[in-house]
């Protein structure tokens, strides 16, 4: 906004006042601790009205959100819901069926990078924007990714970060089921940007998992890690209507669409959990803020469905399935958590597909049930079928936990120091997508479970994790070049035992 530098004095004075009064509107309240918990049942308040579409919800660390409506604008909503008279970004998308601009997210590194990226059709291609934001407005930075088809169905375009620093994209089938399996169209598949190459150079995206028709939604389990999406099943044209799903994702992973559905997958990638009857499951969003009886379960909005389904787990499995707002709000499309412990929805009933009455579009704003917080999900399984765990991979070393260096193959008579590795045998170099094998001997079978672990961004995070038998065997495929800090983490009676390996990946 340019300055009003001809203004006259009073004038002036009045914009000051204004300013002040409206800083005062917006800015949040740091006083307030506790978060939003509800006596007895939720609460539910509709807190903003009058949009166009909203599709996605970023919050700022201020708290407030930026909101993205499918005709190409973004909104500014104060944490009441106050929505800001002034547009932040505005951009021409093709609104062709179900495009326009869709997801949004905020960097990683937010306060360091102060970067939005959003996911938009634009002409005939779906694609990633990246957007500067400067505290009252955000400008074109660049593209991330392009390229992806854009059809008059299936564009997904939701985008998220995990918790490697990652970003996540989904890419919808475009409306043609043959794409989701093609090994050269990146449509059907939920594709990955390296940590940081979202910001500019290069950018290499992989083809994370395959075999997707439409997911619409992205979340990671508190505790576990484990990646959750919602995705869509046959509509009519491909299939008759149902079999909606919600997945757990693994790298390289292939969900076997458009050959299989339900819940039999055969040698495909089966769903957790199925919904026979449609709801179009859009966004869905973990309850991570403690003091809440829905902490560590999720919520998935419904499009068909008109409904918010809250999901009780067991590990990966769902337990509970229980429906909210039923037939309340109409089509409902993002659910997010806010940083006060409220969960925000938006409605969908001005996109083409809904019966909108005049308040449309809305944000409801829900105020979860307090209560105590169940045990936190243990870590997960990632590509062991059996359900097996290991210890959590951001806890800090006990005190008898070892970091010395390990021989690349051991000999027979074994590791010294009793440490239960009768031998090692790992590659030192490896090129990215070739499979790196991993396998481990123990002389004396470890307590609980073995992890395969990957050091990213000052964090470790599970590759893969196995049973405790006498011969372990890993095997995983590396996405980016470059030098990897790796490690074999288990236990040996009360003693956690890390064993560092170091793999070189040439592109």
């Amino acid at each position: 906004m340019l300055p009003a530098h001809h203004l006259r004095p009073a004038l002036g004075a009045l914009l000051a006042t204004s300013a002040a009064l409206l800083a005062l509107l917006w800015a949040p309240d740091h006083g307030a601790a506790a978060l939003a918990r509800a006596n007895g049942a939720p609460t539910v308040n509709v807190i903003s009205s009058g949009m166009t579409v909203p599709w996605d919800i970023a919050f700022l660390p201020d708290g407030r959100a930026l909101v993205t409506q499918r005709t190409g604008t973004v909104r500014l909503v104060s944490p009441t819901g106050v929505i800001s008279p002034t547009v932040v970004s505005s951009q021409t998308v093709s609104q062709n069926g179900e495009g326009g601009l869709l997801g949004i997210a905020l960097d990683p590194q937010f306060a360091t990078y102060p970067f939005v990226y959003m996911t938009a059709t634009v002409g005939t291609e779906m694609q990633v924007q990246r957007w500067r934001w400067d505290g009252t407005r955000m400008t074109r930075d660049g593209t991330v990714v392009n390229g992806i088809t854009m059809g008059s169905i299936h564009s997904s375009g939701r985008v998220r970060f995990g918790p490697d620093g990652a970003m996540y994209v989904g890419a919808g089938d475009a409306g043609e089921g043959w794409r989701a399996q093609s090994p050269t169209s990146p449509n059907g598949k939920i594709l990955r940007v390296g940590p940081g190459q979202f910001r500019g150079g290069v950018v290499a995206p992989t083809f994370y998992a395959t075999g997707v028709r439409n997911p619409q939604g992205f979340a990671w389990q508190p505790g576990s890690g484990r990646f959750f999406s919602t995705e869509h099943g046959p509509s009519g044209f491909d299939g008759a209507s149902g079999d909606d799903e919600l997945d757990v994702i693994v790298p390289g992973g292939n969900y076997g669409w458009p050959n299989v559905r339900g819940l039999n997958h055969g040698a495909y990638v089966a769903p957790v959990h199925v919904w026979s009857t449609t709801i179009a499951p859009s966004g869905i969003s973990f309850v991570t803020l403690p003091g809440s009886t829905w902490t560590g379960k999720a919520l998935v909005a419904g499009l068909r469905g008109k409904v918010l389904r809250l999901l009780t787990f067991d590990g990966a499995r769902v337990t509970s399935d229980q429906p909210l707002l039923l037939n309340t709000y109409g089509r409902l499309r993002a659910v997010t958590e806010a940083p006060d412990g409220s969960i925000w929805v938006t409605t969908s009933n001005r996109d083409g597909r809904g019966s909108p009455v005049a308040a449309d579009d809305r944000i409801i704003r829900i105020v979860p049930p307090a209560g105590a917080s169940p045990a936190p999900a243990t870590p997960p399984a990632i590509g062991d079928p059996d359900g097996d765990v290991a210890p959590d991979p951001s806890a800090a070393p006990d005190p008898g936990s070892e970091e010395t260096p390990t021989p690349r193959s051991l000999p027979r008579g074994g590791e010294p120091g009793g440490t239960a590795i009768r031998r090692l045998v790992s590659p030192d170099t490896a090129r990215v997508g070739d499979a790196v094998r991993v396998t481990v001997r123990f002389s004396a079978v470890p307590t609980g479970r073995v992890a395969l672990q990957r050091r990213l961004a000052g964090r470790w995070t599970n590759v893969r994790v196995a049973s405790a038998r006498s011969t372990v065997r890993f095997a995983f495929r590396p996405e980016r070049a470059g030098r990897q800090t790796l490690r074999l983490r288990y236990r040996v009676g009360s003693r956690l035992v890390n064993r560092p390996m170091a793999l070189t990946v040439r592109a």
